[in-house]
């Protein structure tokens, strides 16, 4: 008896063991997100993340809080695409964002965390540790001069005759071409940006983010990401552009009792500015709309392909502003497009933005001109049969409206 009892004994510390062995295996294989480490700067943020047991391959989810000396906090948030880079599933990545410029003090705090490829465990959040300390120190920033050149523009089209429900969203989105970009670059600046319609009896006018467009010799591909302190995205081009660069995007609710069809005209609206000289810079935008029953308004978890041929991410044939991202089940966000407004509804519409720089001794008192157009074709050269001038009391330039032959 005193031997089967020692026996029982044994067996159960060795099913003990056995099962204890186990799980330590099971543990060691989980994806583990072992390093957050994040080096903020006044105009830009570096996020490194490592870790291990990853298969076959997930994303890092992470967000960073500035609260700067009144107690106004506020929140930049993105996503790391990461794969292993061995039989231990080991993975590191980088990434470097523009933010700002910041002009204040700010204290900082952190998370990420990673979702793995096909599987519904997380591994985190764990808290970003930041390289130089839990704080960024910045001066206020003297206001930059007046661009050379400015031109508020509208570009009207309307929608077709289908419905959207309530709870889709509309994708709201521009891109552009660029003639005569000089050699050493340009960057293009988007503001004031506004689409308005009237449907089903009610008024609409929303707002659209700003955008910063670098066409910048370093530059071998396109890239865009956003800016949620200043509302901006952030693109950057080659010098040889693209038949498509993205412009702006805004995702929007549909409201409740959903929106009739048929909406005309629908105006987006913006000012465009070139932050240097670049005589003969032609740019020539076109928008339109598309509808999803499941989106997002977290613009970075998106992925926006930047460029038509040029874009960093997926070589296809998608028109730049395209989503190419997964929402949380790895579900691409194109799975959830739906018939929209302008769906079948004919060709987008054109709008035209030509600078000039006057060479010194001109008559004109104005050190640029701008034209704006709507042009028959996707044609850059301006032939104004009909023109309202008027000069523009926030800047130095001659604006131009009219219509192209």
């Amino acid at each position: 008896m005193q031997m089967r009892k020692q026996s029982r004994i044994s067996l159960t510390i060795l099913g003990m063991a056995f099962t204890l062995l186990c799980l330590t295996v099971r543990r060691a294989d989980a994806h583990t997100l072992t390093n957050a480490n994040a080096s903020v700067t006044c105009s830009s943020y570096t996020m490194t993340v490592a870790g291990n047991g990853l298969s076959p391959s997930g994303s890092v989810i992470y967000s960073i809080t500035g609260t700067n000396s009144s107690g106004t906090s506020q929140t930049v948030s993105g996503s790391i695409a990461v794969s292993p880079t061995d039989s231990n599933g080991d993975f590191q990545a980088t990434v470097t964002v523009g933010i700002g410029p910041l002009n204040d003090n700010y204290t900082l705090s952190g998370t990420a965390e990673l979702f793995a490829t096909n599987s519904t465990e997380t591994s985190g959040p764990i808290p970003i540790t930041f390289m130089s300390g839990n704080s960024v120190a910045c001066s206020p920033t003297t206001p930059p001069p007046p661009p050379p050149c400015v031109a508020t523009a509208t570009n009207s089209s309307n929608f077709n005759g289908t419905f959207v429900p309530a709870g889709t969203y509309l994708w709201f989105n521009a891109n552009f071409t660029a003639n005569h970009v000089p050699a050493s670059g340009v960057t293009i600046d988007f503001t004031n940006g506004n689409i308005s319609l009237s449907s089903g009896g009610k008024d609409y006018s929303i707002a659209v983010p700003n955008a910063k467009i670098t066409f910048s010799p370093s530059a071998t591909c396109s890239s865009t990401t956003f800016d949620s302190v200043t509302n901006t995205w952030m693109t950057t081009v080659p010098i040889s552009g693209d038949d498509e660069v993205f412009l702006t995007g805004v995702a929007v609710p549909v409201p409740s009792g959903g929106l009739p069809g048929g909406a005309n005209p629908v105006n987006f609206s913006g000012t465009y500015s070139s932050e240097s000289s670049a005589p003969g810079l032609s740019i020539n935008m076109k928008w339109s709309v598309a509808a999803y029953s499941h989106f997002t308004t977290d613009y970075n978890a998106l992925q926006i392909k930047a460029g038509h041929q040029t874009a960093c991410g997926p070589s296809n044939g998608d028109h730049a502003g395209t989503p190419e991202g997964s929402d949380n089940t790895d579900t691409q966000w194109k799975k959830y497009l739906v018939g929209g407004p302008r769906g079948g509804g004919g060709s987008n519409p054109f709008t035209v933005l030509t600078f000039f720089s006057h060479p010194n001794g001109h008559k004109s008192s104005h050190p640029c001109e701008a034209r704006v157009g709507t042009p028959k074709s996707q044609s850059t050269v301006l032939i104004l049969s009909v023109e309202q001038a008027f000069r523009s009391a926030n800047s130095h330039c001659l604006v131009a409206s009219g219509f192209s032959l």
